[in-house]
């Protein structure tokens, strides 16, 4: 295992006591199909081939992912069930549509994009979860093009504009959270849409500001700023985007102050 993915692990084990969640308790004929071809039935030697890949893989943050059979790869995160509301702002048939991924993970959402028929997906993982990805797309060969790549290595001279740019759960982690912000516009094709998911700072008090997380929240020491509900909107519009609401706030981690999950809608104006 790379550097990188044993220290994910040992903030994993130290947020939730364990880096192996738990997928026993989910019922696989409820799960998301990313492809018709998963077999009702795994030949033995191929289930053990896939779990001990997944097993290899650890920590999973995003799921859950069914394989096939009785397999399914759990998560920290129930993707899923971010859906149930993410998916009710955005097209059921995406066709015709480039989509962007930034910091995809594992690939739930450029799967997802990819099942809505989305004619691309360029998803964008510049940290070892991109393994995860690339081996979820060998079983379900989506077409999604998964690229370890940074925001910062986004051009539209190289990978072209999209129609749609989905960035979930980034800019705490980024020293330079404008910049992200105004690659993302550059990204985003005139009259465009940007769903811009990210932590923020629940107390309504400081909705105007940006805290500084100079040490670490939850245990994660990747954490750097964490903007309030309006001072997120601000910086949104600073990059030039035009806000049109928000959704699917709930509550954030257990940390040293309460936060916020939640998506801003945006757009590019023509």
């Amino acid at each position: 295992m790379s550097g990188g993915m044993s220290q994910i692990r040992e903030a994993v084990q130290r947020q939730l006591g364990t880096d192996h969640p738990d997928a026993g308790r989910l019922d696989a004929g409820e799960l998301v199909r990313f492809t018709p071809d998963l077999p009702a039935r795994l030949d033995p030697g191929e289930r053990r081939r896939l779990a001990d890949r997944v097993e290899e893989l650890q920590p999973w943050l995003q799921g859950p992912f069914y394989l096939g059979g009785d397999l399914v790869v759990g998560g920290v995160w129930r993707n899923d069930q971010r859906w149930v509301i993410l998916g009710s702002e955005i097209p059921e048939d995406l066709s015709g549509r480039r989509l962007l991924d930034v910091g995809s993970n594992a690939g739930y959402d450029p799967f997802m994009f990819k099942l809505r028929r989305a004619e691309y997906v360029l998803a964008c993982e510049p940290f070892e979860f991109i393994e995860q990805a690339l081996f979820l797309e060998s079983v379900y060969r989506s077409g999604a093009d998964f690229q370890r790549i940074g925001w910062q290595e986004l051009t539209p001279e190289e990978h072209g504009s999209f129609d749609m740019v989905h960035c979930h759960g980034v800019l705490y982690h980024e020293l330079d959270p404008i910049g992200l912000l105004s690659r993302l516009w550059d990204m985003t094709a005139p009259g465009g849409t940007l769903l811009f998911g990210s932590m923020m700072h629940a107390d309504p008090a400081l909705a105007e500001r940006v805290r500084f997380v100079p040490r670490a929240y939850y245990g994660d020491e990747t954490w750097w700023f964490v903007p309030g509900r309006l001072a997120l909107r601000a910086m949104i519009e600073s990059a030039g985007f035009q806000v049109q609401g928000t959704f699917g706030e709930h509550a954030g981690p257990p940390g040293e102050f309460p936060t916020l999950n939640g998506y801003v809608r945006a757009i590019r104006p023509l």
